[in-house]
């Protein structure tokens, strides 16, 4: 887990850019974008362009404007200028799309937050917080305030992990709608592998440069579990990195940001809690916040996915997740209980496996998507985990 990492775009933009009554279909971050219009260099100055070479941007697939674009074609050599994570692609340049971004510069690294909802694509800019103009005082006031500033970094001893603080809820930072495009400009919303395009009616549009993040079985983890963990005749189908991160989920039809165990947990004992706190809840979106390592959802604290969800949630990264053709259960290493192990891995909550079906989907509306752990238990419940 990177507490450090900023809140996700999906959870923002369900708290600042939708609207009453209207569903988020993505969400994503972008900073730097190009034109391939005809008629405009990457820059958006007059010039012969890609489609002015015989490229034309209608009909063409996602992803091939990118690697045309990217590959060569056009005024895009320069390799001092930073990379596009996004383009825009027209017929002219007086396009709906050349339009839409003529506030914005080319070429430079803005962070922008772009959501595609039920009525409308958009664009928001982050509100920047001002802060309030202190009252002029005396030079003795300036001095006595200057102590009372000095004493509390000297007394403040928490942790901080970018913008967010040991012990304070993760902030979700005010964005405000700069640009809105109505579905009904939008000719069709177009996906192929790591390109993401949305065509306006005119035929002209976005291309979105996405990098799928691929879940991989950790070798490490794969070789110590397999040689002092699995049973004579057992074979792994997963072991997972230690997860840094509290758990988050559902239960009985309450939401629960952290959960708590209700089990009876090993004779461990941890270090006090440094990390921050998770954001306001946001089911949907729990993988946006840096903080949750983990989603519960069950009818009841009795469900099978609460046994396991418990130990992550008190573990807090020492216990990881071990699943073979037989069980499936949470794996902490020995040394934590004894000071002279007999064995490397002692198993808690062990489950059958044909009782709990495992996947890896990618999942979230946040782009580009995170692959989970899914377990489905037997009894209905379900534990996501993130796939270090």
């Amino acid at each position: 887990m990177i507490f450090s990492a900023p809140l996700g775009p999906g959870h923002v933009a369900r708290q600042h850019v939708c609207r009453a009554g209207e569903s988020l279909v993505w969400a994503m971050y972008r900073r730097t974008f190009y034109y391939a219009v005809d008629g405009l260099d990457r820059l958006g100055a007059p010039s012969r362009s890609l489609f002015a070479r015989g490229a034309s941007a209608v009909g063409r697939g996602a992803g091939d404007l990118a690697l045309t674009f990217l590959g060569g074609g056009g005024d895009s050599a320069d390799d001092k200028s930073p990379p596009a994570d996004h383009l825009v692609f027209g017929p002219s340049g007086e396009s709906l799309a050349v339009r839409a971004l003529s506030r914005f510069e080319p070429g430079k690294r803005s962070d922008r937050l772009w959501a595609l909802t039920s009525t409308r694509l958009v664009i928001a800019e982050r509100v920047a917080e001002v802060a309030a103009e202190p009252e002029p005082k005396s030079f003795l006031g300036k001095a006595i305030e200057f102590g009372k500033d000095m004493g509390k970094i000297l007394t403040d001893t928490r942790r901080t992990y970018g913008e967010h603080v040991e012990g304070e809820p993760v902030a979700v930072p005010a964005h405000r709608v700069v640009v809105e495009i109505p579905r009904a400009q939008i000719a069709d919303v177009q996906s192929a592998g790591s390109s993401l395009r949305v065509v306006l009616v005119d035929g002209s549009g976005f291309e979105f440069l996405l990098q799928p993040r691929v879940a991989a079985q950790d070798k490490v983890v794969a070789k110590e579990l397999t040689k002092f963990w699995l049973r004579r005749g057992e074979n792994l189908e997963l072991g997972l990195a230690p997860v840094f991160g509290y758990v988050g989920g559902v239960v009985g039809g309450s939401v629960h940001v952290p959960w708590n165990p209700v089990g009876e947990m090993p004779p461990l004992k941890l270090d006090a809690l440094r990390w921050p706190l998770p954001a306001p809840p946001s089911p949907p979106d729990w993988l946006d916040d840096p903080t949750l390592g983990y989603w519960l959802e069950g009818p009841a604290p009795s469900c099978a996915a609460v046994r396991l969800a418990d130990h992550f949630a008190f573990a807090r990264g020492n216990g990881r997740l071990a699943v073979s053709d037989q069980r499936v259960a949470v794996v902490y290493p020995t040394h934590l209980f004894e000071a002279k192990p007999a064995t490397v891995f002692t198993t808690f909550a062990e489950i059958p496996r044909n009782a709990v079906r495992l996947e890896t989907p990618s999942t979230g509306a946040s782009l580009p998507a995170e692959p989970v752990v899914r377990l489905t238990f037997a009894d209905g419940s379900r534990l996501d985990i993130r796939h270090p």
